[in-house]
């Protein structure tokens, strides 16, 4: 008999696509292979509620930790287990959070795609990830429709354009700007411009890539190469011969556009946030120490922030804003690790920035009993405050046990490595919530890549 742990159970987001199908008449695979037309029942329209809490889950749970069967079509009865690659252990597929960058990665080839041809199937996408989970593809089916269009309004017609994948492309566009970032040691892309793609004049674009590398030649301070390569980029925006474009998942029914870091006009994150709810779990189970929620009280909305690894692995972890507070809560993404540092150390503190304090290639190696005893004071502190959730409290001896066991097992490692992580930057912020308005600011503006050191960019979400 298969029992299903709170992380087994369905995620909001997989919930809220299912009640949408069923209210827009769209009929649902199950198991059996054939499709079924579920009824609009009070259950139903319940679960469109229901958020990642596992409390919130017992009102749909039969007492043998089973699902219970809620949905039907009439005359049969079905269970979230039913219902084909559902995302469960056992299920066969995998779960979206399995998934993970395989399907981002998928999801930004095909969105590129779908500005050069019309993309209605999964087979059309050319991606295996959608191929094997057709529920994969129903979520990111809206992005596939409405980013061309969306791409269209702000350039016009793309025929004289040519489309530059920042991934994927190797022409001289691509060296001129991985040379920018070295001279400049700003480190990665993704940390000075989230851009995918890159919208050229094929007439121009010669001429383009020679007046940008003339700027990485010309000038060898950093903040004067940065300033006047930020300045070349937006000119030739505003000149229409060059678009920097972030393409992110649309789950909408309308794409929503963003245009972030015009020089001169950067408005910087500057809200009053305090602690709405941590969870922290330090016991083995799970992948990460749980969500860090704050409120953004100018906009009564919620922020939603992640300490995990990309992909979950034993390594580094990364921090992520899923939801800042604005009105429109739009998903930021990872913030980039010298921001995270930065803001630390004005509050002298540090995260944890290599494997190399667990101990490698052994796991936990380095981790003695100062490292536990420093780590499980750090719980303590944490736990105190009364915005923390803790429902599987844990002594020093359980923690003691767990380090023991994550010694001899690299997948109970992988989940502790990534918690003891989250825990740190947990405890940062409940040591310093006096100043949280100040630091979450800061975080905000990172993960928007928001700053006079950051180019301009298109964002289409």
């Amino acid at each position: 008999m298969a029992i299903f742990k709170p992380q087994d159970l369905p995620k909001s987001k997989y919930i809220v696509s299912i009640v949408a199908k069923i209210k827009k008449g769209t009929k649902i695979k199950v198991k059996d292979g054939k499709s079924y037309l579920f009824k609009k029942t009070k259950d139903i329209n319940n679960l469109e509620k229901v958020q990642t809490d596992f409390q919130k889950y017992k009102k749909i749970l039969s007492p043998n930790d089973k699902f219970s069967f809620i949905f039907n079509d009439g005359k049969n009865y079905f269970r979230f287990t039913d219902i084909d690659k559902a995302p469960f252990s056992g299920m066969g597929g995998q779960s979206r959070n399995t998934l993970g960058k395989a399907l981002a990665d998928a999801g930004e080839l095909a969105t590129v795609m779908s500005l050069k041809k019309d993309i209605k199937t999964a087979k059309d996408t050319g991606q295996s990830v959608f191929k094997n989970n057709p529920d994969a593809f129903d979520d990111w089916y809206n992005t596939f429709q409405l980013t061309k269009p969306a791409v269209v309004n702000i350039v016009g017609s793309l025929n004289n354009y040519d489309v530059i994948h920042d991934a994927t492309d190797k022409s001289e566009f691509t060296k001129t700007i991985t040379s920018f970032l070295k001279k400049s040691k700003i480190g990665n892309s993704n940390s000075w411009n989230p851009a995918d793609i890159y919208v050229i004049k094929k007439s121009k674009r010669a001429d383009i890539i020679k007046e940008m590398e003339e700027i990485v030649e010309t000038y060898d301070i950093s903040d004067g190469l940065v300033n006047m390569f930020n300045n070349k980029l937006y000119k030739l925006y505003t000149d229409k011969l060059l678009y920097p474009i972030s393409l992110k998942q649309i789950i909408s029914d309308k794409a929503n556009v963003d245009y972030t870091n015009k020089p001169g006009t950067i408005k910087v994150a500057n809200y009053n946030i305090k602690i709405d709810k941590f969870n922290c779990d330090l016991t083995t189970e799970g992948k990460e120490i749980g969500l860090f929620t704050f409120m953004n009280d100018d906009t009564k909305k919620k922020i939603n922030l992640q300490v995990r690894g990309f992909p979950h692995s034993y390594g580094t972890a990364q921090t992520e804003i899923t939801s800042d507070g604005t009105p429109t809560g739009g998903r930021l993404g990872k913030i980039p690790t010298k921001v995270v540092d930065s803001v630390m150390n004005q509050y002298d503190d540090t995260r944890i920035n290599s494997i190399r304090y667990f101990g490698t290639p052994k796991q936990f190696s380095n981790f003695d009993k100062d490292k536990i005893k420093e780590t499980y004071e750090m719980y303590e502190t944490v736990i105190k405050e009364s915005k923390v959730s803790n429902k599987k409290k844990i002594s020093k001896e359980d923690f003691e046990k767990t380090i023991a066991i994550a010694k001899k097992d690299m997948d109970i490692a992988k989940n502790v490595v990534m918690k003891i992580q989250g825990l740190k930057i947990m405890h940062f912020f409940v040591k310093n919530k006096e100043s949280l308005s100040a630091i979450m600011n800061k975080m905000i503006n990172g993960a928007k890549k928001i700053s006079d050191s950051n180019g301009f960019f298109i964002k289409i979400y």
